[in-house]
């Protein structure tokens, strides 16, 4: 994760915007809201480990998602679906959004094991075409 100084709001949003729609099938609001939990949640956690700068850790978002399914261009191409994606990632980064995955830091494809890294993996969720696990080691 990149520790450079970054806080514009703008910039996030439109970090986090591209992320929704580069990882979530379009039209799948709900797994768009549990990946953008996903991502706040882990940069969260992150902070708690660097001291608690969360302002300070550059919110690289698709670096947090490196394993899950890239959807095709042709499906990401929608206004509709980017302006949805846009206002979901407003929300979770001014903290309205709902945590639909119990406070989960970690998302795989369903069909997939969890990540590796995780001590105890804890399944938290199943929503859309992602499994969202927290690490309670």
């Amino acid at each position: 994760m990149n520790l450079q100084s970054f806080t514009p709001v703008a910039d996030e949003n439109r970090l986090l915007t591209e992320t929704l729609i580069r990882h979530v099938p379009r039209g799948a609001v709900r797994a768009a809201e549990a990946l953008a939990a996903t991502a706040l949640n882990r940069r969260r956690r992150a902070a708690r480990v660097w001291s608690g700068v969360f302002a300070s850790i550059a919110p690289g978002f698709s670096d947090l998602f490196g394993t899950l399914a890239v959807q095709p261009l042709t499906a990401r191409a929608d206004a509709a679906w980017t302006a949805a994606c846009r206002r979901i990632a407003a929300r979770a980064l001014a903290g309205a959004g709902p945590d639909p995955v119990a406070g989960a830091h970690h998302a795989a494809m369903r069909k997939e094991p969890p990540p590796a890294d995780l001590h105890a993996p804890a399944l938290t969720a199943e929503i859309g075409p992602f499994a969202f696990y927290r690490d309670d080691a």
